[in-house]
């Protein structure tokens, strides 16, 4: 028997310490102290269990698996350089914070401590403004009258605040600026009560307050700095380069993207888009690479300069830090090791579970089915595909259109007009919906109806755009496709997922009940092999009491 050695219990040659029960201690402590220790322990066992009876399943060479896990290494060994290379060699110094508090005037930076009375209406406050106005004293009306309880036994103290909290509160922003002894005027907020708000101290935050936050800023700066570095050294020795014919492809297509997703035939999927010293990025790798990126941060599918931001940034994250890492040898790092056999056997109960009881209840025929029954949930609407650039004046708007009747490309034309504004982009390219025209704003749908009433690859234009103070647009657009309605196929991967999750929230109650049914039976199989150490778990009941 383990003596000494915090070993909870053992199921074969798999142990549970008290330090794997510690660190779940908040969720253990809902049990009570007078809860049987053996429950606390439970659900430890049950993890040990699932992952031996997965590991006899031959799941650990699973293709999901390998693949879940392998997304979990780049990540983690991405991290790992980062660590290493960035936030281990990053300091900063006293002089250097002492330094940034002068410069941008923090040692100037105070805090502004107020007082408030909340009335109901306005001529209450203006009542109590009269009060005040006579010499009655604020702290005393507040206990009065203040239907704030919470402040008004404190003379309706609301306590310190800074410039950076008016930002964010109209409260704030009606006393921030106002010396000592100062009274707002009755301020109405959202709930259509009132507010005087009376201005009572200011004080400097001065240097230890700000200490931290000005370190954090300063490492936050130095971390950016020396990670752009660190990179653009390994893009150049690992001679990365973007492939100008798999660009081309993916601009072309990018015309057509939805959720800014290029639609690239699968004849070009092999396509290359980068290369790199040991390998390389084809477009099919690119997609997946969007697909698991959030639409916000996906780049416009037909800026050269953004696609080839992005490509080369999760190139050199997902491919080359790996092979970093790897040269460095810290793939076998104790904490890389350790997390990766924490996140495999979670893997692996996680495939145990889809193929014991998910898959029986949720059937091919069963999703079939529900696809079948649900076809208008996958239905895309007629979509409209245009470009559009815009201009600065009627002028330069007909010049376009002439180049573009001469057979010109509206991209290239627009490369040789300057930015309309810092806020427009010059030239993009747009689709909407035909059944949600009417979402558009006033400004654009002159645009929308435009493009509506035109064939494919006709243009039309200038379509004069008002952006307000005075100051109008002109754009000029041309069609370039028109996507009939269609309802996604039962095999798209979008489909396919969506089905299982609507399939397996259906059947839920069904699938929990199948899952402890199978838990039942594997804790029996195993119950031979699993031995507690009663008196090591009471160290635990006597730690939580």
């Amino acid at each position: 028997m383990p003596t000494g050695n915090g070993v909870v219990a053992t199921i074969g040659d798999e142990s549970i310490t008290l330090d794997d029960l510690r660190r779940a201690e908040q969720r253990l402590r809902r049990y009570g102290a007078d809860q049987d220790k053996r429950e606390l322990l439970q659900p430890f066992i049950d993890r040990e269990i699932l992952y031996l009876e997965a590991t006899q399943a031959g799941l650990a060479n699973a293709p999901k698996v390998l693949q879940t896990l392998d997304k979990i290494r780049r990540r983690q060994l991405a991290e790992k350089v980062y660590t290493d290379e960035v936030t281990k060699k990053v300091s900063v110094s006293e002089e250097e914070i002492r330094q940034y508090f002068v410069e941008y005037g923090l040692n100037q930076k105070h805090e502004v401590r107020a007082s408030h009375i909340l009335v109901d209406t306005e001529p209450e406050a203006e009542s109590v403004l009269q009060r005040l106005a006579i010499g009655e004293d604020f702290s005393l009306l507040a206990a009065e009258v203040s239907r704030d309880t919470a402040t008004a036994n404190k003379g309706g103290d609301v306590g310190y605040w800074q410039l950076e909290d008016a930002r964010k509160s109209d409260f704030v922003q009606h006393f921030i600026d106002l010396e000592v002894g100062d009274i707002s005027s009755p301020y109405r907020n959202a709930r259509g009560a009132y507010h005087l708000i009376k201005v009572t101290e200011h004080r400097l935050l001065g240097y230890e307050r700000q200490h931290l936050q000005i370190k954090r800023t300063l490492e936050r700066r130095r971390y950016k700095e020396r990670w752009m570095e660190y990179l653009e050294e390994e893009q150049e020795r690992f001679r990365l380069a973007i492939d100008g014919d798999g660009l081309r492809i993916l601009l072309d297509r990018g015309r057509f993207a939805e959720d800014k997703m290029p639609s690239i035939d699968p004849e070009n999927h092999s396509q290359v888009l980068v290369r790199y010293e040991g390998g390389r990025l084809d477009l099919g790798g690119y997609l997946e690479m969007l697909q698991g990126t959030s639409i916000k941060d996906r780049p416009r599918a037909v800026d050269s300069t953004e696609v080839v931001r992005f490509a080369e940034r999760e190139v050199m994250r997902d491919k080359v830090l790996t092979i970093v890492a790897e040269e460095k040898e810290w793939h076998w790092a104790e904490d890389i090791v350790a997390y990766m056999d924490e996140k495999r056997a979670q893997a692996m109960v996680e495939m145990l579970r889809r193929i014991k009881v998910e898959d029986p209840i949720l059937t091919p025929e069963v999703r079939r089915a529900y696809y079948e029954d649900h076809k208008p949930d996958f239905l895309q609407s007629e979509r409209v595909f245009f470009e559009g650039g815009l201009l600065g004046s009627v002028e330069e708007a007909v010049r376009v259109m002439e180049q573009l009747r001469e057979g010109d490309e509206l991209a290239s034309i627009m490369k040789s007009y300057p930015a309309f504004s810092d806020q427009w982009r010059k030239y993009d390219v747009f689709n909407f919906s035909t059944s949600g025209t009417a979402s558009h704003g006033a400004r654009w749908a002159k645009a929308v109806e435009t493009v509506q009433s035109l064939k494919s690859g006709e243009m039309g234009g200038p379509i004069k755009l008002d952006f307000g103070e005075g100051r109008n647009g002109y754009l000029v657009v041309r069609s370039l496709m028109v996507r009939p309605a269609r309802v996604l196929p039962y095999d798209a991967s979008l489909v396919q997922k969506e089905v299982r999750r609507k399939t397996r929230f259906e059947h839920r109650d069904e699938i929990n009940r199948a899952f402890y049914s199978y838990l039942e039976e594997i804790r029996q199989k195993y119950d031979p092999s699993v031995v507690v150490y009663d008196h090591v778990l009471e160290t635990l009941g006597q730690e939580i009491r």
